[in-house]
């Protein structure tokens, strides 16, 4: 603290905020607290810009709009969804199929992407091997009955996953599952497609690989990936057809800001759906999801979707341009809507997140929890034109 004092000061109130906030964030475990949280323990606090967690805010806009002339406006469907069970996992999958371009018996509804995580970790795996820093639930889901192995990747090189020596490490660990996530959280480095095709060949002795692709729409091919669906929007479920030990794991909440309603899916092989579908996952989505679920199929929505994402790229695309420049903070490059950042010397990612929000009413994530993170970062999460201004303009204050 001695060392930050010298950086950057702070006032008696802050540095009790400090702690207060410090306390609150362990309470949470590794993932940050909700705004609901934060405000509910630390009303003093007035949060502006929630540049934490991690959405398109012009697709949430835009759910908005379609919730509110389809279902608000209509009180009897509103009561129904709130009063009737949702349709059975199967039924979903059924409709979604088509919009994704996968047969139905190969398509896994899950109640946010956290679900399908730990339903192929608890079912299909035993020893994960992944890579770090990594999104937690990956090592935080398995049981007492897995082990888990690991492989560094260099923050010096940007994060980049060389093949060669990930192959090598997930053979030389003896581990029947490998876990990639492109782009991946919290570095937002993009495998290129080659690269992701050489390592599933020769990891196809594995029982179970799981790629992870929630924040592909953000990527910088314009093109859908290896078997794309035809919907137009970027994807690896193609894989899953390639390789028969592949697993595709997607959230929604990321690209379309529906964090709140929780929707997600995997594609599988249609044994590993229907042993999932058999021992429970009969109900697990709401009538909110649902009705998102049925929203995504339609062809003027995902048109006005794409609209709204190529937008919003251009957002991400000016945010990451102001921030590699800059000598009060080192960002590294991203494929995804956030940029991980590495503060000075002598100054903790504590104390930078703490006076955003104090200061400037930013929420940005602390990542000293990140397991194969060496010294501090935050992570920023990209939002509107107006808000990256005055994120970027934040930053800069404090740190620079």
């Amino acid at each position: 603290m001695l060392n930050e004092l010298g950086v950057i000061r702070i006032s008696t109130q802050e540095r009790a905020l400090m702690e207060n906030l410090e306390r609150l964030s362990l309470n949470s475990g590794s993932h940050s607290p909700s705004l609901a949280t934060m405000q509910q323990a630390l009303p003093e606090i007035h949060i502006d810009i929630d540049a934490c967690f991690l959405s398109n805010p012009l697709a949430t806009e835009l759910f908005w709009t379609y919730f509110n002339t389809d279902v608000l406006n209509d009180q009897q469907l509103f009561k129904r969804m709130l009063e009737a069970y949702p349709s059975q996992n199967r039924v979903i999958a059924e409709r979604l199929s088509s919009t994704i371009g996968v047969e139905p018996g190969r398509v896994f509804i899950a109640n946010g992407a956290t679900e399908a995580i730990q339903a192929v970790i608890h079912n299909f795996s035993s020893h994960i091997h992944i890579n770090i820093p990594t999104f937690s639930p990956y090592y935080e889901f398995a049981g007492p009955d897995h082990r888990i192995t690991r492989f560094r990747v260099d923050s010096g090189n940007d994060f980049v996953l060389d093949p060669g020596r990930y192959v090598h490490s997930v053979l030389g660990s003896g581990a029947d599952t490998a876990v990639l996530i492109s782009p991946n959280n919290p570095d937002g480095y993009l495998i290129p497609d080659a690269d992701l095709k050489w390592i599933l060949a020769r990891l196809s002795g594995l029982r179970t690989i799981i790629v992870d692709e929630s924040f592909i729409h953000f990527a910088d091919r314009a093109v859908p990936g290896p078997g794309g669906s035809g919907n137009g929007l970027p994807t690896l479920v193609g894989l899953t057809e390639q390789f028969d030990n592949v697993t595709v794991i997607k959230s929604m909440s990321k690209d379309f800001g529906i964090a709140g309603i929780r929707a997600g899916y995997a594609i599988m092989k249609k044994s590993r759906v229907d042993q999932l579908l058999d021992h429970g996952y009969l109900w697990n989505s709401s009538g909110i999801a649902e009705y998102f679920f049925s929203l995504f199929t339609r062809p003027a929505f995902l048109s006005e979707y794409r609209e709204v994402l190529d937008t919003y790229r251009g957002y991400i695309d000016r945010f990451t341009s102001m921030t590699s420049g800059v000598n009060f903070v080192r960002a590294y490059p991203t494929s995804a809507n956030f940029q991980l950042m590495r503060v000075p010397e002598g100054v903790s990612a504590d104390l930078v997140t703490t006076l955003l929000l104090v200061r400037h009413g930013i929420y940005v994530r602390a990542c000293g929890d990140k397991i194969g993170l060496d010294g501090e970062f935050i992570r920023v999460a990209i939002r509107t034109e107006p808000e990256n201004k005055l994120v970027f303009a934040a930053l800069k204050d404090v740190l620079g």
